[in-house]
């Protein structure tokens, strides 16, 4: 659910690209990255990377699977079904209150409700729900819900949720390998995926160590290739500077199955 910090507005040959990208090529920050993603000793082979588009780009000019700095866009598909997506948010889960201005799409239940599994219930008769203009124009009505750490404590007697890794819904476009038709499709392009963290109502947005988010982030793409046969896999995340999704901490992770890798 979250967007890229990248800036359209440069392409990859704007001079100041390249002399961003070229900045970025000589930096210890990225050579250390390209030994870690390069390594001929490591089954899972990543790291956390620079998210400036300067770093991307040199990143990419090397590696070749990785989301580039200046030229990534959102699929086709993903803006439609982001619209969808925000409509029934504003229609189905609680929302600020109406400041007269564009609706501000609160995420922060619907995540609770989609990853993380947490009851909901309705909105108490105190909170006035508005109306809302449909896709096609129409006047809908919201009925909203919101989450219930009631329950969920008194059923789970305070256990926190874990990490939940999985696709983005808006993926970026990404450089697809021409290999052979032996080639499994994890192996053709990069996938890109986000990892979240549940935070309560009563606490701040969750933040952690580098080292924490990168042994969940492995941890997490080891289950998933063992489950096409693999137990290889390179990737990169990095934290978003300028998440669409500020209410729950999470980051970019985008990873692929080595073309040398052979499923078991």
């Amino acid at each position: 659910m979250a967007s890229s910090p990248l800036d359209y507005k440069l392409r990859p040959n704007d001079p100041e690209a390249l002399a961003a990208t070229e900045a970025a090529g000589s930096s210890d920050e990225l050579h250390r990255s390209l030994d870690i993603l390069t390594s001929e000793r490591e089954k899972v082979r990543g790291c956390m990377v620079n998210p400036e588009r300067g770093h991307l780009q040199a990143l990419q000019n090397v590696v070749g699977w990785t989301i580039g700095g200046f030229d990534t866009r959102p699929v086709p598909e993903a803006a439609d079904q982001k619209q969808k997506d925000r409509l029934q948010i504003l229609l189905s889960y609680r929302q600020p209150q109406d400041t007269g201005g564009p609706p501000t799409i609160r995420m922060y239940d619907y995540l609770c409700d989609t990853l993380f599994g947490i009851p909901m219930r309705p909105v108490g008769p105190e909170i006035i729900v508005p109306d809302f203009l449909d896709l096609e124009g129409n006047l809908v009505k919201g009925n909203w819900q919101e989450a219930d750490f009631r329950n969920f404590h008194g059923s789970n007697a305070l256990l926190r949720p874990g990490p939940v890794f999985g696709p983005n819904r808006y993926p970026y476009q990404l450089p697809e390998k021409q290999l052979g038709p032996e080639a499994h499709e994890l192996q053709r392009k990069a996938q890109h995926w986000l990892l979240w963290y549940l935070h309560f109502p009563w606490e701040n947005v969750a933040n952690f160590p580098d080292e924490t988010i990168n042994k969940d982030v492995r941890d997490e793409l080891l289950a998933v290739v063992s489950k096409h046969g693999f137990d290889q896999v390179d990737y990169i995340w990095y934290r978003n500077p300028s998440a669409s999704v500020p209410e729950m901490f999470h980051v970019q992770v985008f990873w692929i199955i080595p073309e040398s890798a052979s499923a078991s």
